[in-house]
């Protein structure tokens, strides 16, 4: 499964920074923030909010800003060396999350799968199972090879939990990101609706009694952050600080 990366460097903070995105449209949006942040630093009067969609453009500009800064003359840089010769940068970049599938399979229904692919491999294929491989002809159906290979990486796979891992982060009892270890959809259901324009409320159902009027909305859906590294390494804290508390008890 493909993701986003962006990383932002800057020679005062050890180490880069780094966000991961479920899309690129998110990872634009992040990458403007960081360089938003360096350009606010820099002049925030002359250098202006850039948006996700010139967001290079903005972080060329706040280097050329910030090598006059230095005193360089700006006119003899290779664009090339900006990031080197300002001392900052950020990069976005495509990358493969391993050990992510878009199923999670447990041992029966992976059994299952490899035996509908071997005898997809074997036996010649009725025309609706064809034009299922094939996504109605839309492309190439996979070949005895690629089916060898497609049943490898199955099997081989490490088996990805069916259980999203989510992190809320909170500080002042107010929620402030939602960190995820996949791509995750987040909504909101705000029953305060003093104010609201009634057109853009739904009925939600309850449990008990009747439908109420509440606002829905995505969860700052430019936010929420795809993160499994930071994820496993809240995970990886809090079971170091569960064994410290259980050899305190034990003591």
């Amino acid at each position: 499964m493909d993701i986003y990366v962006v990383t932002t460097f800057h020679f005062s903070q050890t180490p880069a920074s780094i966000s991961y995105h479920a899309s690129e449209r998110e990872a634009c949006i992040a990458a403007a923030e960081r360089v938003n942040a360096f350009r606010a630093d820099l002049d925030p009067v002359s250098l202006s909010l850039v948006d996700g969609d010139c967001w290079q453009l903005g972080l060329a500009a706040a280097q050329l800003v910030q090598l006059a800064v230095f005193g360089l003359n700006v006119t003899d840089v290779d664009v090339s060396k900006l990031a080197d010769a300002s001392g900052f940068d950020v990069r976005l970049e495509k990358s493969e999350l391993q050990g992510m599938t878009t199923l999670a399979l447990d041992d029966r229904e992976r059994s299952t799968v490899l035996a509908a692919l071997r005898g997809y491999q074997r036996h010649h294929c009725p025309s609706d199972l064809a034009d299922t491989g094939s996504n109605l002809g839309r492309h190439k159906s996979l070949s005895p090879d690629a089916i060898d290979d497609l049943c490898t990486r199955i099997n081989c796979d490490t088996p990805f939990p069916v259980e999203a891992n989510i992190v809320v982060t909170l500080d002042g009892g107010l929620v402030q990101g939602i960190a995820a270890d996949r791509p995750i959809t987040v909504r909101v259901v705000d029953y305060d609706v003093e104010g609201a324009d009634s057109g853009d409320l739904v009925m939600i159902p309850r449990d008990q009694g009747e439908p109420v009027p509440a606002s829905v909305s995505g969860w700052a859906v430019d936010s929420v952050c795809i993160d499994p590294e930071w994820i496993a390494n809240v995970d990886a804290a809090c079971a170091s600080e569960s064994r410290a508390t259980a050899l305190m008890a034990g003591a």
